[in-house]
């Protein structure tokens, strides 16, 4: 086989290898989406963040991107598998945590994201900036179809997390029994 077209199959197959990674984008179950950008080509990408508050919280997750919204009141987004092309439908993967209502407010709802632009929610620190008094998340996340431009865009739904709200477990003193 020719050199050059030895590497032409190269170029070409390792790129293959790259696609999948790009298609899909996940927090895990101890981060949370703060953010979205939307490239160009109209593939999106979420920002992940362990805000300092939540460093021990940790939700419940489907085990991949299986749905098509989360809609609960007590889920986010913990990630999103898009298959090429913007025919493609946007499966999501959703996080359940419980407590969600108790310590969120609704923030932002219907906010769309097209392509070429980006939400990145924030994180609100006390007067030092040592601790984190609230953060926002993703809640749920849509792919619709931009008529204006005949392109897709996202459709997303934010809360603000409060951390103060949030009740830590008590700190038990080891039992010096017997």
């Amino acid at each position: 086989m020719d050199i050059s077209i030895q590497r032409l199959f190269t170029f070409l197959f390792s790129g293959f290898a790259i696609v999948p990674a790009i298609l899909s984008s996940f927090c895990g179950n101890n981060k949370i989406p703060y953010g979205i950008e939307v490239y160009k080509n109209g593939q999106p990408s979420l920002l992940c963040s362990k805000p300092s508050c939540f460093e021990k919280t940790y939700a419940d997750c489907d085990e991949r991107a299986i749905r098509s919204s989360c809609d609960s009141n007590t889920s986010w987004v913990g990630g999103f598998d898009k298959g090429l092309g913007s025919f493609q439908p946007l499966y999501v993967q959703c996080c359940e945590f419980e407590n969600l209502p108790a310590l969120t407010d609704p923030l932002y709802s219907s906010v769309i994201i097209r392509p070429g632009e980006y939400f990145e929610g924030e994180e609100l620190t006390d007067k030092y900036g040592d601790d984190v008094l609230s953060f926002d998340l993703i809640t749920n996340i849509k792919m619709i179809r931009d008529d204006v431009n005949s392109t897709i865009a996202y459709k997303i739904d934010v809360r603000r997390f409060h951390c103060n709200r949030l009740v830590r477990p008590k700190h038990y003193k080891p039992s010096t029994w017997p």
